[in-house]
């Protein structure tokens, strides 16, 4: 068995989001075990530096003849229909590994997908075969993981204190993450001690400033590099999308044990399992504001109960070393084709 090179890449690394952080974690989990390298659009010093990526590690496409002969991970959809005419047309020798991170409704007549695809979620999946008539026997399900803030010290469940109750929304600021239409659906039917803060920058973060400094009960965070100390000090993480894959943000809440409100989008159920550790959000925008103002009336034990179920779920799906593990065991298959 021939040992193939690695390649990953996505849209662009000049940018800090989800996917990106998923192909470094994974790069750099499995660059012991496989020959890897990360290919971009971009030049090196253009990527972004708290990617922290070595230059050793990192390849400019300007020639497609260098995938050739190649295993490419590809985790941006855009890409992959890219590549797929340019193996087409350069008669590449190529094996192609397409890693979904989202669930999609458009361009299905333009999206090219290969034989070997990775959901990040059991919703994903159900997109891939109902939307895009991927067959299931070429899906193989490998959650998200992320790697353990509390591997080297005890993690204790967090306090409930209903005099103020904060709930934290950590997403990039635009119309599918909702934060505007949050604001204007629930301002002025929110209970006084309910602060959402939302945490993140984006195409909409200059209205969200402004339309956050007229109503006490939302906060504008901004871009925020310490996300764990952001996480502790908050009650519940809160995701009402129109669209998810697996949000890695989701992860980092139940990592720390928080209790989640979310709506039924991508793999939010998945990590927020609603009477366990979460709260599904209906929705209805009244319904909405019922949901989060019946929080003050939630006991610290029923809260107590969700945080631990949390951190039980991160630890028994969603850790960074399940993520390889079942990453690297699905590579050597592929190797072996």
């Amino acid at each position: 068995m021939v040992n193939k090179q690695i390649y990953s890449i996505t849209t662009n690394l000049s940018r800090y989001g989800g996917a990106q952080k998923v192909l470094l974690d994974l790069h750099n989990g499995i660059k012991g075990v496989f020959d890897c390298k990360i290919i971009g659009f971009q030049s090196f010093d253009e990527l972004h530096p708290k990617y922290k990526i070595e230059r050793s590690d990192y390849l400019q496409l300007k020639n497609p003849f260098v995938l050739n002969g190649k295993i490419i991970i590809v985790h941006a959809r855009n890409v992959m229909s890219f590549l797929a005419v340019l193996k087409k047309v350069f008669f590449l020798d190529t094996q192609i590994v397409y890693v979904s991170h989202n669930v999609y409704d458009n361009h299905r007549r333009i999206t090219f997908l290969p034989d070997i695809v990775v959901s990040i979620s059991k919703k994903v999946t159900d997109n891939l075969v109902r939307f895009f008539n991927v067959n299931p026997r070429n899906i193989t399900l490998i959650y998200n993981g992320i790697k353990d803030f509390y591997e080297n010290e005890k993690w204790a469940a967090p306090t409930y204190k209903k005099e103020k109750i904060v709930i934290l929304y950590p997403a990039r600021v635009n119309a599918v993450k909702r934060q505007l239409s949050i604001i204007d659906n629930l301002a002025g039917k929110l209970s006084p001690n309910i602060e959402i803060n939302f945490a993140g920058v984006g195409d909409d973060y200059e209205l969200l400033v402004e339309r956050c400094r007229q109503s006490s009960n939302f906060k504008a965070l901004g871009f925020m590099d310490n996300m764990d100390d952001v996480i502790k000090r908050a009650d519940y993480l809160m995701l009402y999308s129109l669209q998810e894959g697996l949000p890695i943000a989701l992860i980092e809440g139940i990592m720390h044990g928080k209790p989640l409100l979310v709506n039924n989008v991508g793999g939010n159920l998945e990590l927020g399992i609603p009477g366990y550790n979460a709260i599904e959000l209906d929705e209805d925008w009244d319904k909405l504001a019922a949901t989060l103002n019946r929080l003050e009336s939630i006991t610290n034990q029923e809260y107590g109960h969700m945080s631990l179920n949390s951190r039980k779920n991160f630890c028994e799906n969603f850790t960074y070393g399940k993520m390889i593990s079942n990453y690297i065991h699905f590579l050597k298959k592929v190797q072996s084709r």
